[in-house]
């Protein structure tokens, strides 16, 4: 059975069932897949052409295996016989003739190994092995396993005694199935199973010289890696002898273990994989009673595994160690449980001793082996965690005397003297090694690192191969079904909408009686897409196709009766749609008309079918005609069905033409001059689209936006349409026109229904059609000029936010590099269109030689006389005398003149340095320099051409108005410093200017502020007076080279606080002072006498003569209150009323009422005191009432 199961998953078996059914596929299901209409494996010869492909690709896949195992086989092999460089010649000793001896016959056995390839098994490769070319094992594929340990540690001889095939012992020997590997440090051990490198045991240890040893195991390790980089080895052999356990003191063992944990560490980080570890407790034989114990065991039973292999767990965290205690028990109780049947057997009583003490010397070995255990794989976090798979107890041949620990114990106990066993004959027998290598070890060898992980994968996507092979062919069948049944769906589907397609079109408006295109666009729309359904709106996908879409033949006829209905529903639409642009064209439009007419007639004569002509007219008029709310998507479904119905040819409009019509609009398009049609005719078109525009951005350079702007707002990089710029005329228009004036010429006869052969005649002969072409260039040039001179006056200087962007501005404009002139010449080269005759080309003179031949022949027999051309009379003169004025100021009158245009830019340079200057006399606050550059401007400004009249003209504008702006602006700086701030910090927010404050301003500060020579009065007369009209009201700034440099609004509170200097200082003094006369004109009866005290001064009136008495504000004693009593006291025993402070007479006058009278400075003032008045007449030294003051009461600190 287990024969029979590996021949159904042999690899080559089930290779070729793969290969049977790609290959069945490839000729059943292949002429079935079809891409379009094109079925790539429909012939037979492509067929076998792809299966033999497939078969190749396999083998040579193959093949490169075989190859690259081969290569690599041979790169090890002289890795492994590489040889240090050759020391100078000398006498060889001894020992250097061994070795070589050695050498050369190592090189020997490789040579060997190179040609000899064994299977898994160690057995001769079979026949299927070799068809399969798998079978056979080079040296790189066998799996390589490396000795450590302490030097005599038992290593070599458990090689020797492990009962493993040797292939090469029949023809070189026992002793030659090792080589040394170019050095004398490791042994090689070539079995039929695997590969042994049994180590030097100094390489473990580095005890004899540490930096030799270390260097040699390094490079050991870097030859490994070197010849095996995907898995250097497939696990470690690691021995401890049991003489080292028993007889090395602690510090010798810890130090053994210290290094072969150093060794095991080191291999980790230069391999970089995680390989498993085999520990072997060598010369198991010395301990006392081994030899007796095992006695009686077989040679199989010699080859049994002794120890303990631990569970395999790749995830685990933590080493297996913990039930090492456990296992070992389980070992002791196993030699226990065989103890009785040995004793009985053994006849000797020494042997019986020996044999009945070999348990407890195992026992005795437990502690030193653990130590030594866990000292070499302690678990530590810097350090790769090893993958220890086993302890094993060996003995590869019974030499030595055996390490009794037992009877030694007894011995010292009781002061016994001691008898030491004797040495067993060598008996050569391996123990406990055999079957350890070959069922343990050499079984795991995939365990190294993480390829057992891939070698799954790799498994199981050699397998997912054969599956998917399998599973072809149900694919197949099930892609067929589902194919079947998606388009039966589909042909289903699409039978369901063709009802509601025929109801669509029957309720249709008959042809020929609605234009309507957008009502018949759905029906066109279901028609076209009425076998496009959501399953294949987005392609056909591939769960319809393998061979059985429908969709092609529900496609042809639905295009059938798509086509019927462009033709009879769609066209006559279009046919009406143009007669009733015929019927509605009138004589303001004739253009339109003609246009139509031609349309018309295409519609209804097949020989004058002009495709794009007509979906140009078609367009154009659906732009125009079709509802707002038409989207953009419906457009686009209106262009594509316009172009289905012209791509199937020339149409035969199924309504018939008015003759009528037609006759009537020709008579009407006869009035309308054909220049006229052949010129719009050539801007419909977008002659000269190609054209490159005429820009200020591209004339002036980079830094035309620091200098101009467009007064319609666009940008600068939008300029003159390319139709009407010098190349524009010359290499598009000339030459369209006279194309297009040919074309017209040559319509005109069909499309009017010209039937006079001489009227005909005239339209084709040569002369007529060259005056037709002058004409269209008159009307070309009219629209050229005017388009210039509307560009031109576009143009205009940017307007400067400040005085130093404004000097930025005239520093451009002044400077070598300026954008002003390269714009100018520019311009006028535009504007230029006749060649120089240094500039014509042979073609333009001869043409110019042509044009006035025949103008004297038309003079001479021409019905139409004219006098003969003239270079005045050249037709390119409308454009270029329009702009004369331009082109003589950027030339220059003579070879090494400067032109006009030079002046100005040195009139610009002349700006700037005044505009400099105007700026340092302003941040020095010093006068204005004094400069006739304005004039100048004014002078010369008015002869230039435009638009540099306007650049100069507004560059000065702006200059003086800026300059006086920055005078503005300097003033107003100057006010804050210098009147502001004390302002505000001495009488803003204070009595008197805010009659509800509580706070008082100062005398002082007032007078400060606003007496003559005072912070307003001097900085007015220092500042502003030669700038400002006083002459005005409110008064304003003068204007400065004829502009106004500020408005009246900066100037409002110094015409306040001259006001308030008028009334307050009469004198002219530094103190305000007011002079009042008090004269009583009425009081109530119950008041006897009414006392006004003024500081100190007394106004006092008992009913008695009305005399007038004075008072000064502020009085002479300096007091700070005001008071007014009266006597007697009123009834709720109010006598009077006291104000103080600094304006305590002004806040007395606050409580009062104040009526004006018929002359300004007097006025009645009334006190109240509980109810009773008194009435006075008060007389100012002001016209100006100083209590009532609105200058005072409306100032604001500037």
């Amino acid at each position: 059975m287990k024969k029979i199961l590996g021949f159904l998953t042999h690899p080559l078996l089930l290779a070729l069932i793969g290969l049977c059914a790609a290959a069945a596929i490839i000729w059943f299901v292949g002429p079935l897949i079809a891409i379009g209409r094109f079925r790539p494996l429909e012939s037979e010869t492509v067929r076998w052409i792809a299966i033999a492909a497939l078969v190749s690709l396999w083998l040579l896949k193959k093949l490169w295996a075989l190859f690259k195992a081969k290569r690599i086989n041979a790169q090890l092999m002289d890795g492994l016989l590489a040889k240090a460089p050759k020391a100078a010649p000398a006498a060889p000793t001894p020992a250097e003739e061994e070795v070589a001896t050695l050498n050369q016959r190592f090189e020997e056995a490789i040579g060997v190994l190179k040609k000899v390839r064994l299977s898994a098994a160690g057995k001769k490769p079979g026949l299927g092995d070799l068809v399969a070319l798998s079978g056979r094992q080079y040296l790189y594929q066998l799996p390589w396993y490396i000795f450590i340990g302490a030097p005599g540690s038992g290593k070599t001889t458990a090689l020797i005694n492990s009962g493993l095939q040797f292939p090469l012992a029949d023809k070189f020997g026992t002793a030659s199935i090792r080589g040394v590997g170019g050095t004398r440090n490791c042994d090689w051990w070539f079995t039929d199973e695997a590969v042994l490198l049994d180590t030097a045991g100094r390489y473990t240890t580095q005890e004899s010289d540490r930096e030799v040893d270390s260097a040699a195991w390094q490079g050991f390790l870097q030859l490994l890696k070197r010849s095996r980089p995907r898995r250097p080895i497939n696990g470690v052999l690691l021995t401890v002898s049991v003489a080292d356990l028993l007889q090395q003191s602690a510090a010798e063992r810890d130090a053994q273990a210290d290094a072969v944990r150093a060794r095991l560490q080191e291999l980790h980080e230069r391999f970089q994989i995680r390989f498993p570890i085999y520990v072997l407790v060598t010369k198991a034989d010395l301990l006392a009673g081994f030899t007796e114990f095992f006695a009686d065991l077989g040679k199989e039973e010699r080859a049994q595994i002794w120890g303990t292999t631990f569970a395999y767990d790749p995830d685990a965290k933590a080493l297996p160690l913990g039930s090492f205690g456990a296992e070992f028990d389980q070992l002791e109780q196993r030699l226990l449980d065989r103890l009785p049947a040995r004793l009985q057997a053994e006849r000797d009583p020494a042997r019986c001793a020996q044999i009945f003490a070999f348990p407890q010397q195992l026992g005795i070995l437990r502690p030193m082996l653990t130590a030594f255990l866990e000292r070499v794989f302690a678990a530590s976090r810097y350090e790769e965690a090893p993958l220890i798979r086993g302890i094993y107890f060996t003995s590869g041949t019974q030499e030595g005397s055996p390490i009794d620990r037992v009877i030694g114990a007894l011995a010292r106990s009781f002061g016994v003297e001691r008898k030491l066993p004797a040495p067993p004959a060598g008996s050569g027998r391996s123990f406990f090694i055999t079957r350890l290598l070959r069922d343990v070890v050499f079984r795991e060898q995939g365990l190294a690192g993480t390829n057992l992980r891939w070698e799954r994968r790799r498994n199981l996507l050699q397998w997912s191969g054969y599956a998917l092979a399998v599973a072809l062919l149900v694919g197949a069948a099930a892609a067929w079904m589902t194919s079947y049944s998606r388009n039966t769906a589909y042909v289903t589907e699409v039978e369901a909408r063709l009802p509601a397609i025929a109801r669509q079109i029957e309720g249709l408006p008959r042809a020929g009686r609605s234009a309507d295109v957008v009502a018949l666009m759905p029906v066109l729309d279901a028609v076209r897409q009425v076998t496009v359904t959501p399953a294949i709106a987005n392609g056909v996908p591939l769960s319809m196709g393998f061979g059985m879409f429908q969709g092609d033949k529900l496609g042809a006829a639905a295009e059938q009766s798509y086509g019927r209905l462009l033709d009879q529903a769609f066209l006559p639409r279009l046919a009406l749609r143009i007669e009733e642009q015929l019927r509605g064209a009138n004589a303001n439009n004739l253009e339109f008309a003609y246009e139509a007419l031609k349309a018309y007639l295409m519609l209804n004569d097949g020989s004058r079918f002009d495709a794009d002509a007509l979906k140009a007219w078609i367009r154009f008029d659906w732009e125009r005609s079709l509802p707002r709310d038409t989207t953009q998507e419906q457009r686009a479904a209106l262009d594509a069905h316009l172009d289905a119905l012209f791509a199937r040819g020339a149409p035969a409009s199924p309504v018939p033409a008015d003759q009528n019509l037609i006759a009537s609009v020709r008579n009407m398009l006869a009035r309308y001059p054909l220049a006229n049609r052949v010129y719009s005719r050539l801007k419909r078109e977008g002659v000269g689209s190609g054209i490159p525009e005429f820009t200020i951005a591209r004339a002036g350079g980079p830094s035309a936006p620091l200098v101009f702007t467009r007064l319609s707002g666009q940008p600068l990089t939008k300029g003159v349409a390319g139709l009407f710029t010098y190349d524009g005329y010359h290499k598009a228009f000339k030459r369209e026109a006279e194309r297009v004036a040919n074309q017209l010429a040559d319509e005109e006869p069909w499309v009017l229904g010209q039937k006079d052969p001489g009227v005909i005649g005239r339209l084709a002969d040569p002369a007529a059609r060259a005056r037709l072409t002058e004409d269209v260039r008159r009307l070309y040039l009219n629209d050229y000029a005017r388009t210039w001179e509307e560009f031109l006056n576009d143009v205009k200087l940017v307007r400067p936010g400040d005085l130093q962007q404004t000097i930025d501005v005239a520093r451009l404009l002044s400077a070598p590099d300026n954008p002003l002139v390269p714009f100018l010449r520019a311009a006028s080269r535009e504007t230029t269109l006749i060649k120089p005759e240094s500039e014509k080309s042979v073609a333009d003179k001869a043409a110019d030689r042509l044009a006035q031949e025949s103008r004297r022949l038309s003079t001479i027999f021409g019905p139409d006389t004219q006098a003969p051309a003239a270079p005045a009379d050249v037709v390119e003169n409308i454009v270029d005398r329009r702009f004369e004025a331009l082109r003589r100021y950027v030339t220059s009158s003579a070879p090494g003149q400067p032109a006009p245009v030079d002046a100005a830019v040195t009139l610009m340079g002349d700006l700037h340095t005044l505009l400099n200057a105007t700026d340092t006399a302003l941040k020095a606050k010093t006068a204005l320099p004094p400069s006739d550059v304005p004039n100048k401007v004014k002078a010369q400004a008015p002869g230039m051409p435009e638009p540099l009249r306007s650049v100069v003209q507004s560059l000065a504008d702006v200059s003086a108005r800026l300059a006086g702006g920055a005078i503005v602006a300097n003033t107003n700086e100057a006010i804050q410093t210098q009147v502001g701030d004390f302002c505000r910090q001495a009488i803003a927010g204070r009595y008197p200017l805010v009659r509800s404050s509580s706070r008082d301003a100062t005398q002082d500060d007032f007078a400060t502020l606003f007496a003559p020579g005072g912070k307003m009065d001097q900085f007015f007369q220092q500042n502003l007076a030669p700038l400002v009209d006083m002459s005005t009201t409110p008064w304003s700034f003068r204007r400065i080279n004829d502009v106004a440099i500020g408005g009246p609004a900066a100037l409002i509170q110094f015409q306040r606080a001259q006001k308030i200097r008028e009334v307050f200082f009469p004198t002219g003094g530094r103190t305000p002072g007011l002079k009042l006369e008090f004269k009583p004109i009425e009081m109530d009866a119950t008041i006897d006498q009414f006392i006004l005290d003024v500081d100190g001064q007394l106004v006092r009136y008992s009913h008695g003569p009305q005399v007038p008495q004075s008072v000064v504000w502020p009085g002479p004693r300096g007091s700070t209150q005001v008071r007014v009593q009266i006597q007697p006291a009123g009834p709720t025993g109010v006598s009077g009323v006291t104000t103080e402070g600094p304006w305590a007479l002004f806040r007395l006058f606050d409580k009062v009422a104040i009526a004006p009278s018929s002359q300004p400075e007097r006025f009645n003032v009334t006190f109240t005191v509980d109810g009773r008045r008194a009435q006075f007449e008060v007389t100012a030294n002001s016209v100006q009432n100083p209590f009532r003051l609105r200058e005072l009461e409306q100032f604001q600190c500037p």
